[in-house]
C-alpha cells in the first residue's frame, strides 16, 4: 500500500517515467472498480475513446442483446459497463497484471491480464490492451481492446 501511496505521489509530482504514470493511473483504475465507482473508473477514457470486445450474438432468454463488439466515446463506455455490472456484486473484485508496457513519443500501451474474482462463483479472465495518449487533463485511454 506504501509503494502504491509512493507511487501516486510521484505522478501527481512528475517525477516518474509515463509508463510508471501510466501504471499508476490503471492502479487508481483498479482501486476505483474495486470499490464499485464505475464513472471514476471510467474517467479515465478519452471523450472519443474506442472500446473493442467480442462480439456477441443476441440471446433473448437472457435477455442479452446482440453486439457488434466496439463501443465508442466515454459516455457509451460507461452505459456499457453499468449495464453489464450493475452492482458490487456482479463487478467482483478487479486485479490487473500488466505483462507488456510500450512508450512511443506521443502514446504508452499496456498489455495485460485482467481477472475478475467472486466470492460465490469461478473468477473470470481475459486479456487486455490499452493505448493511452497523454491530455491536458492527464492520460486517457484512446483505444482499449479487451477480450
Amino acid at each position: 500500500m506504501l509503494g502504491l501511496a509512493l507511487t501516486l505521489v510521484l505522478a501527481a509530482d512528475g517525477g516518474l517515467s509515463p509508463k510508471d504514470e501510466v501504471l499508476a493511473l490503471v492502479s487508481q483504475q483498479v482501486a476505483a472498480w474495486n470499490r464499485g465507482d464505475l464513472p471514476a473508473f471510467c474517467s479515465v477514457y478519452a471523450d472519443d475513446a474506442v472500446f473493442v470486445s467480442p462480439p456477441r450474438a443476441a440471446n433473448p432468454d437472457a435477455g442479452v442483446a446482440a453486439s457488434e463488439g466496439v463501443t465508442r466515446g466515454r459516455s457509451e463506455v460507461l452505459a456499457r459497463y453499468q449495464k453489464r455490472y450493475p452492482d458490487g456484486k456482479a463487478m467482483g473484485q478487479l486485479s490487473i497484471e500488466p505483462y507488456d508496457v510500450r512508450e512511443t513519443k506521443d502514446a504508452v500501451s499496456v498489455s495485460a491480464k485482467w481477472t475478475l474474482r467472486y466470492p460465490d462463483k469461478p473468477a473470470s479472465s481475459g486479456n487486455t490492451v490499452i493505448v493511452l495518449v497523454r491530455s491536458k487533463a492527464g492520460w486517457r485511454i484512446v483505444h482499449d481492446a479487451s477480450m
